[in-house]
């Protein structure tokens, strides 16, 4: 059956269920409003909203009507509304002429923005109260819902202001954020919070109402008979809208506990985040932006040295939090500094390839012959010296260098070493200042340079930065200018044991004190219990620093959440079997019912990434280039570099070209340069691994 086939019978089936439920829906409907109608408490409006509400039960939802404020004796809640779209605190008002002007709520002439305040107070209680069992903070909604009035959906800072006509269809549109299960639990607590104010509310609520059966044929439903301010056929296109679209990952609404604490703490200065792969660092981080831009003015910065990773979290924080999206801002560093420097008028030339070129006729001129010849590392190391501990802290005195901890460098320098490996650095340095050209360390230097000489005239409100143990030094010092020192302004979040490039450096040594203020994550919520056995076997040897001063060992402490998984080693005798092998194992995964859309490709280098694409071309496999994915779910297997796919998470990774026996030996490296040369190779190899949720291949080659 083709794709467009299975594709038309579903939403075929979708609108069948959508018909059956709006249906069930208006017969609820009409038995909450024969309810209302007997009833006396509370306002005419209220009572009205609340049936409509009360009959979303068919839907998975409960309302919680007339509820005491937590902590006070007499204040009272209107309605609390819990189903799979999340939670909704839900204040009804019978206003005559209510709009929005200047970014203000006006009932007529009057400034009606405490009554905003209110409902925004109560959502916060509320999600204070669900963040016990996880639930993250966006997802406890406020609503001011004007009865009686058709009012199309305004967003309001965090509140949504609407009218009675459009209530139900947008609460339908929401989706299924929640499963019945995590609903379940939320409604617990929020009962227990939100105890009831009086012995009776506005609405009865029956608690409990179970789904209407799908019938096998399309049913002859009519409309039961309602109210003409209400629409059951608004019912079922929302119905059918919400069924439509993509379903929203489970993290992205349902945290830990901790982890839900997290992101709603206060911190009166930089802050850090750590922790082993899978733990949630950056789902923590999408949420703390999320929460920031809903709790303060301003923007916020969310960068990562990965590029890839920003555009897919920003598709996933448009889902999220669509109403903050204007706010917060998701780039790469070096796509920040460019834009920087365009806008301040800073020239710059940045040439990779030029500037590689530069730096080898410098070895030939001035660096084969010297002290560096008698280590016994390859020339190679001497490009990686220059970019990562050189230019990287932006060095400009030798003495600097000369009492510098070279920290992640394991090959002992002597002075006169280290002197010839400042006169290479100069040689480059003047060459390329002579040839008008700029390397990628030489973007945030400069971009450093003019946010100290002029700060931002807009400053961001916080920084959130993510990867941040693939930053440099002056990465680091140029964000930590942007986020400063005060409260909440500056969340590094990381790990250093999936740091995939040589050399490092210390918080410390960049100026930001985080002392107080690190959390250390230790429950791997991502990887199954296999595909993380196997991934920690790679890198348990290992020991690595962490952005400080300690050596920490590669066996952590880790709590795992999510048993099972499968792990697959495939050896082949030569490359040619390993592509028949992995081109038939593609196969029988989305023969077993996997989408293609969940998996991902990844190898360690470029060239790879592209000879694996074309074997996956030629056997007829849609892919996707992992540079062009954004966040956005197709049907395609994600095809690229480790590098590229940190941060990200596929149900399932294919890693091929993997070398039987570990990486070959390099000719004339010391034992010492190749152990350090093996270790990132190995956390690299640990990074890709561990973007697997449940289903782990390796190929090798003997």
């Amino acid at each position: 059956m083709s794709a467009e086939l299975v594709a038309g019978r579903s939403q075929s089936e979708a609108a069948h269920r959508a018909r059956v439920r709006a249906a069930e829906y208006a017969r609820l409907l009409a038995g909450e409003r024969e309810q209302v109608r007997r009833h006396e408490a509370g306002s005419a409006g209220e009572r009205r909203v609340g049936a409509l509400l009360a009959a979303m039960s068919a839907f998975g939802w409960t309302l919680l009507a007339d509820r005491r404020w937590p902590g006070t004796k007499h204040a009272n809640v209107d309605l609390l509304h819990v189903g799979p779209g999340g939670v909704l605190a839900i204040d009804v008002k019978a206003w005559a002429e209510p709009h929005v002007e200047g970014g203000r709520l006006f009932r007529g002439q009057e400034d009606a923005s405490d009554d905003v305040d209110k409902v925004v107070r109560i959502a916060e209680l509320a999600a204070e109260s669900a963040g016990e069992v996880g639930l993250a903070p966006l997802e406890a909604v406020p609503v001011l819902v004007f009865a009686g009035r058709s009012l199309a959906p305004v967003q309001l800072g965090r509140a949504v202001l609407l009218g009675e006509q459009e209530l139900v269809p947008w609460i339908n549109r929401r989706g299924a954020r929640l499963t019945a299960e995590q609903v379940a639990a939320v409604r617990t607590v929020l009962e227990r919070d939100f105890p009831p104010y009086a012995d009776a509310s506005p609405v009865p609520v029956s608690v409990v109402t179970l789904p209407p059966v799908v019938p096998l044929l399309r049913p002859a439903v009519q409309d039961a008979e309602v109210e003409a301010l209400f629409s059951v056929a608004d019912v079922e296109r929302s119905l059918l809208e919400g069924a439509l679209v993509a379903p929203i990952e489970d993290w992205m609404t349902f945290l830990h506990p901790a982890q839900a604490k997290l992101v709603r703490q206060t911190r009166n200065g930089p802050a850090r985040v750590r922790g082993p792969a899978g733990t949630g660092k950056t789902v923590i981080g999408l949420h703390r932006a999320a929460y920031l831009a809903s709790t303060r003015p301003g923007r916020i910065l969310c960068v990562s040295f990965v590029r890839t990773l920003p555009a897919v979290l920003a598709a996933t924080f448009a889902r999220l939090a669509p109403q903050h999206v204007d706010r917060v801002e998701f780039t790469g560093l070096h796509a920040w500094a460019r834009r920087f420097l365009d806008a301040r008028g800073v020239r710059h030339h940045v040439d990779l390839g030029a500037a590689e070129t530069w730096f080898w006729r410098m070895w030939a001129r001035v660096g084969r012959g010297s002290a560096l010849a008698e280590v016994p590392v390859p020339p190679r190391y001497w490009w990686e010296e220059v970019q990562h501990v050189l230019k990287g802290r932006g060095l400009t005195e030798f003495e600097e260098y000369a009492a510098l901890e070279r920290v992640g460098r394991s090959t002992p320098l002597n002075r006169a070493q280290r002197e010839a490996v400042w006169q290479l650095y100069t040689a480059y340095d003047v060459a390329l200042r002579e040839a008008g050209v700029h390397d990628a360390a030489d973007l945030l230097l400069l971009a450093l340079a003019e946010l100290r000489r002029e700060p931002l005239a807009e400053p961001y409100a916080a920084v959130v930065v993510d990867e941040v143990q693939d930053l440099s030094r002056a990465g680091v010092q140029l964000l930590h200018a942007l986020g400063g020192d005060g409260p909440d302004g500056l969340l590094l979040i990381g790990d250093g044991q999936q740091a995939v490039y040589p050399g490092g450096f210390t918080l410390a040594e960049a100026g930001i004190d985080i002392r107080g203020r690190s959390t250390v994550l230790e429950t791997n919520y991502r990887n199954a219990s296999r595909v993380l056995e196997a991934a920690l076997d790679v890198v348990s040897a290992d020991a690595f620093r962490d952005l400080d001063d300690a050596l920490e060992a590669g066996a952590r402490r880790m709590a795992v959440a999510r048993a099972g998984g499968s792990t697959t080693r495939v050896d082949a005798r030569d490359a040619a079997h390993l592509d028949a092998a992995l081109v038939q194992a593609v196969r029988d995964l989305t023969a077993g019912g996997a989408s293609l859309g969940d998996c991902a490709l990844l190898t360690t280098t470029t060239k790879d990434a592209g000879r694996y694409a074309g074997t996956l071309r030629r056997a007829g496999i849609p892919l996707l280039p992992l540079e062009d994915y954004a966040g956005v779910p197709c049907g395609r297997i994600k095809v690229g570099t480790i590098k590229r796919a940190k941060g990200l998470e596929f149900k399932h990774v294919f890693l091929p070209g993997l070398r039987a026996g570990g990486e070959a030996a390099v000719a004339g490296e010391s034992e010492v340069a190749s152990r350090e040369r093996l270790e990132v190779a190995r956390r690299e190899l640990y990074v890709g691994m561990t973007r697997a949720r449940d289903g782990l291949w390796l190929g090798y080659v003997g």
